[in-house]
């Protein structure tokens, strides 16, 4: 039977619903319609993997050590922790958001690199990467414009490579922004 006019089917979509699929398609635009040359997916990909799980963060953690410099434990705690909080935070926001991968929700799209078994909001590449440049920064201020482009990298390698959506990586800057303000105002970073 068919529906009145007026219906919910034919009604234009909701605020929300617009901004979803404005989302869905300037995502799908950088992950399948730019040029995606090997020359760079791949060092931009083995970049993106090499932050999973804060990896990235914790590595950078250990620069006092390699650098010799006094309290490296107490300046490899002041970047991982937040990073882990951030992480595992993140992590909680997904179950409970569940939003699908772009490959997941839309399987024409193909898979750059391997795909996390996580769900996609919010980014925790974004998230950790905005902890990283607070916390490292603060240890480390003549090294934030390096901790900004790596984070502007990480981001943008996490939609052109197609595992998240534009706003995923919005909301996770968002979050790793709430993280690393909040850890710099209540820890003092150790000198």
């Amino acid at each position: 039977m068919p529906l009145p006019p007026g219906s919910a089917d034919t009604a234009p979509p909701s605020p929300p619903g617009r901004l979803d699929r404005l989302d869905r398609d300037l995502s799908r635009r950088a992950a399948i319609s730019w040029p995606h040359p090997r020359w760079f997916t791949l060092p931009l990909g083995a970049l993106s993997l090499t932050a999973n799980y804060g990896l990235l963060w914790y590595g950078v953690s250990a620069l006092p050590w390699l650098l010799g410099q006094p309290r490296p434990l107490a300046k490899a705690l002041f970047v991982a922790l937040p990073v882990t909080a951030a992480e595992a935070s993140g992590f909680a926001i997904k179950r409970w958001v569940a939003r699908a991968r772009p490959p997941i929700a839309d399987p024409t799209q193909p898979r750059q690199i391997p795909l996390p078994l996580s769900k996609s909001f919010p980014s925790s590449h974004a998230s950790m990467a905005m902890v990283g440049v607070f916390t490292v920064g603060a240890l480390y201020p003549a090294a934030v414009p390096a901790l900004v482009l790596l984070a502007l990298v990480l981001c943008f390698s996490r939609v052109y490579l197609g595992v998240h959506y534009l706003g995923d990586v919005l909301g996770g800057v968002a979050f790793g922004l709430a993280w690393g303000v909040v850890w710099i105002l209540l820890v003092p970073a150790p000198r």
